[in-house]
C-alpha cells in the first residue's frame, strides 16, 4: 500500500502510464499537479458534487419547461373557457333572433297565432346567451365593445319593431310597409354587428392557437435539450464511474481471483480514491484471516478424518452386534422355547400324576418349576416383541376408534371379571401401524384395571388436539403412581411392586413408550392435580389425587380438520359386571393361568395347554407384558400401573 502518514491520499496507478522519478507521465503528457488535486477529493466527495450539477441543471431545465407549459395552459384555457363557448352564444343569438323575425313576419302576414310559437320558444335561449354574452364582456375588455353593440341591437330590434308590430296585429291593425322595413333595417344591423363579434372572437381564438402552438413547440424543444442534457451527464457520469470505482474494482477483482486460485501469499493493494484504497486494505485483512483459518480448518479436517474412521469402525462394530443380536432373537423364540415348553409339560405331569403322593414340600418345589418355566417363556416373548418394534415401518391411516375396540374386545374377559367401567372420546384417524397402536391401548387399559384400588376400575380414553398433534390421555381411579416415579416406569424391567403382588414383566409401559416414539410422539405421565372433570372420571373427589393418567401424542395430519372422527357412540361406558379384585396384568396368557407357589394347582393343566406361546397380542398377535418393571418401592410408596 502507498499511503502517508498524514492521512493524504496515494498516488493513483493510470493503466498504461508509467512511472518516473514520483512524476506520473500518461502519453507524454505530465499529469502530476492535476492528479494530486483530484485525488485530495474522496469518492462521496466527487459523487455529491457531480450529483449536485446534474441536479442544478435538472432543476433549471424543470423551471424552463414549467413556464413554458403554464403559458400553453393559459393560451388553452382561454380558447376552450371563454372564447369558444362565446362564439357559439353568439350564433346561438343571431339565430334566435332570425328565428324570432320570420315567426314574427309570418304571423304579421297570416295573423295566426301558431306562428308565434318559434318567437316564444326562441325568448328563452335569448336569455341563456344574452347572460353569457354579459359575462364575457366583462372577462374579456377586448370584445366588450362589439357584446355591448350586439346586445343593444338586440333590444333596439325588440323594442322598436317586434314588440309594436306584436301589439298592432293583437289589436287588430295592419302593419305598413314602412314599419316592415324599419324592421328590416334594423335586423341587418343586428346581423352585422353578430357577424363583427364573431370575427373578432375568431380572430382572438386564432391568436389563441397560435400561442398554445408556440408554448407547445418550445416544451418540446426543452424536453429535447432537457433529453440531450441527461444522455450528457449520464455518459459523463459512467466515465467518472468507470474511472473511481469499476477500474479499481476490476484490480481488485484480478487480486482476488489471484488468491482464488491458491496464491493466498499474494498481498493485494490497490490505487484509486481513499474508500477503494481502505477496501483493498480490509480485503488484504481478510485474506489474512482466511490463511489463518484454511491452517486451522486443515488440522480439524484431518481430526475429522481420523474420528470419521473411529465412527465406521464403531459402526461396523455396532452392525455385527445388531446381527448378533437377530441371532440371539431367532434362537430365543426357538431353540431357547422348546426345552422351556419340555420343562413344564414334564413338571405338570409330575403335578397330576404324583400330586399328594409326595409331601407338601415336593409339591410347592414342582409349582416353583411350572411357574419359573412360564414366566421364562413370557419374558422371552416379551422380549421379542420389543425388539421387533421399529423394525419394520408400515404406516397406514388407522382410525384409532376400531383399534381401541379390538383392545377392549381382548380386555372383555378382564373387564368383566374386574366390573370395569371404560369411557371414551371420540377417537382421530392418523398414520400408524394398527397392531402396534392397538397394544397400546391394550397395555394401558390392561394396567388400568390391574393397578385397582378397592373401588371398581373405571378408566377414560381422552383425546385432544393440540397444534400439530393429537394427545391422548388414559386416567383411571386405581393406587395411583407417585410423581418420584414419573421416569423410571418407562424403563424396561422397572417395577414398582413384588411379583408376589402384581404380576407381570415389566415390559409393558417400556414397550408402550418405544411404539409411541416410532410413530414420532412421546409419554409421559401427567402429575399435576387432576381437574374436576377428571376427577369426575377417575373417582378422584377428595382433596389429594388417586388414581393414574398416562398421556401420549401421536402426529396429526395438518390437511384435516381439529375435530376427531365422527361420534360413533363411543361415549358410553362399556362397563360389565363382577369380577374378584385379583385380575392378571395387561397381557395375562394361556401360561398365566397356571398355578402359582401362592396358588394350590387345580389339577387340569396338561402339556397341551402348556405348549401355547406366552404374550399373545390382542386379535392373536405376539405381543409384551404391560407392567412397569423390576425393584419394590418402600411401603406406602404408589405402584406403577
Amino acid at each position: 500500500m502507498e499511503t502517508e502518514e498524514s492521512g493524504s491520499t496515494p498516488d493513483v496507478g493510470v493503466r498504461g502510464g508509467a512511472s518516473i522519478g514520483g512524476t506520473h507521465f500518461v502519453n507524454g503528457t505530465n499529469h502530476e499537479g492535476k492528479r494530486s488535486a483530484h485525488q485530495s477529493w474522496s469518492l462521496r466527495r466527487r459523487v455529491t458534487s457531480l450529483l449536485a450539477v446534474v441536479a442544478v441543471v435538472l432543476v433549471v431545465a424543470v423551471s424552463v419547461i414549467t413556464l413554458a407549459a403554464f403559458q400553453a395552459r393559459e393560451s388553452l384555457a382561454l380558447q376552450v373557457d371563454s372564447l369558444t363557448p362565446a362564439v357559439s352564444a353568439v350564433e346561438q343569438t343571431h339565430s334566435a333572433y332570425l328565428t324570432q323575425d320570420h315567426a314574427l313576419r309570418g304571423y304579421i302576414l297570416t295573423q295566426d297565432r301558431e306562428f308565434l310559437q318559434p318567437y316564444v320558444e326562441s325568448q328563452l335561449t335569448l336569455t341563456e346567451n344574452q347572460a353569457v354574452l354579459a359575462q364575457l364582456a366583462e372577462d374579456n375588455p377586448e370584445v366588450a365593445t362589439n357584446v355591448d353593440d350586439l346586445l343593444a341591437a338586440g333590444r333596439v330590434w325588440t323594442e322598436e319593431f317586434a314588440e309594436p308590430a306584436l301589439e298592432q296585429v293583437s289589436r287588430g291593425q295592419e302593419v305598413t310597409q314602412e314599419e316592415l322595413r324599419r324592421g328590416r333595417i334594423l335586423f341587418l344591423e343586428l346581423s352585422r354587428i353578430s357577424d363583427a363579434t364573431t370575427s373578432q372572437l375568431e380572430a382572438e381564438i386564432k391568436e389563441a392557437r397560435d400561442g398554445l402552438t408556440l408554448a407547445t413547440q418550445q416544451v418540446v424543444a426543452l424536453l429535447v435539450l432537457v433529453g440531450l442534457v441527461v444522455v450528457f451527464l449520464s455518459v459523463f457520469l459512467w466515465v467518472m464511474l468507470q474511472q473511481w470505482v469499476l477500474r479499481p474494482l476490476e484490480e481488485l477483482a484480478g487480486h482476488m481471483r489471484q488468491v482464488s486460485e491458491g496464491y493466498y501469499a499474494h498481498r493485494i493493494s490497490l490505487h484509486g480514491p481513499p474508500e477503494i484504497v481502505r477496501l483493498g486494505q480490509d480485503v488484504d485483512a481478510m485474506r489474512e484471516r482466511i490463511v489463518q483459518d484454511l491452517d486451522e480448518v486443515a488440522s480439524a479436517r484431518r481430526k475429522l478424518q481420523e474420528q470419521s474412521v473411529l465412527m465406521e469402525n464403531q459402526t461396523e462394530e455396532l452392525r455385527r452386534s445388531n446381527l448378533e443380536l437377530e441371532q440371539f432373537a431367532y434362537v430365543a423364540s426357538h431353540d431357547l422355547q422348546e426345552p422351556l415348553r419340555k420343562v413344564a409339560s414334564f413338571c405338570q405331569l409330575l403335578q397330576r400324576r404324583y400330586q399328594g403322593q409326595l409331601d407338601e414340600r415336593a409339591d410347592s418345589y414342582i409349582d416353583f418349576a411350572v411357574e419359573g418355566a412360564k414366566r421364562m417363556q413370557t419374558l422371552i416373548n416379551d422380549l421379542l416383541a420389543f425388539s421387533r418394534v421399529g423394525r419394520v415401518r408400515n404406516f397406514a391411516p388407522v382410525a384409532l376408534d376400531d383399534a381401541l375396540d379390538d383392545a377392549l374386545s381382548s380386555l372383555s374377559t378382564r373387564l368383566e371379571e374386574a366390573d370395569a367401567e371404560v369411557t371414551r372420546d371420540p377417537m382421530p384417524t392418523v398414520q400408524g401401524d394398527r397392531t402396534l397402536l392397538t397394544q397400546v391401548f391394550f397395555n394401558l387399559v390392561g394396567n388400568a384395571v390391574k393397578f385397582r384400588g378397592e373401588e371398581d376400575p373405571r378408566v377414560h380414553i381422552s383425546v385432544e388436539r393440540r397444534g400439530d398433534e393429537w394427545v391422548f390421555c388414559c386416567s383411571d381411579n386405581g393406587i395411583g403412581i407417585e410423581p418420584q416415579y414419573a421416569e423410571r416406569i418407562f424403563v424396561i424391567f422397572q417395577r414398582l411392586h413384588t411379583r408376589d403382588k402384581y404380576t407381570g414383566t415389566g415390559i409393558g409401559l417400556a414397550m408402550c413408550k418405544k411404539i409411541v416414539e416410532f410413530h414420532g410422539g412421546r409419554i409421559w405421565l401427567e402429575t399435576d392435580p387432576p381437574t374436576a372433570e377428571e376427577s369426575e372420571t377417575s373417582g378422584d373427589r377428595d382433596s389429594g389425587r388417586t388414581g393414574t393418567r398416562i398421556c401420549w401424542s401421536l402426529p396429526a395430519d395438518p390437511a384435516e380438520d381439529e375435530d376427531p372422527a365422527p361420534d360413533r357412540g363411543t361415549a358410553e361406558p362399556i362397563a360389565v359386571d363382577s369380577g374378584d379384585e385379583g385380575t392378571e396384568d395387561a397381557e395375562t396368557t394361556p401360561e398365566d393361568s397356571a398355578p402359582t407357589a401362592a396358588r394350590q394347582p387345580t389339577g387340569t393343566d396338561n402339556p397341551g395347554e402348556d405348549g401355547a406361546e406366552p404374550g399373545d397380542r390382542p386379535g392373536g398377535v405376539r405381543s409384551a407384558q404391560p407392567d412397569t418393571g423390576g425393584g419394590t418401592v418402600p411401603p406406602g410408596h404408589g405402584a406403577g400401573p
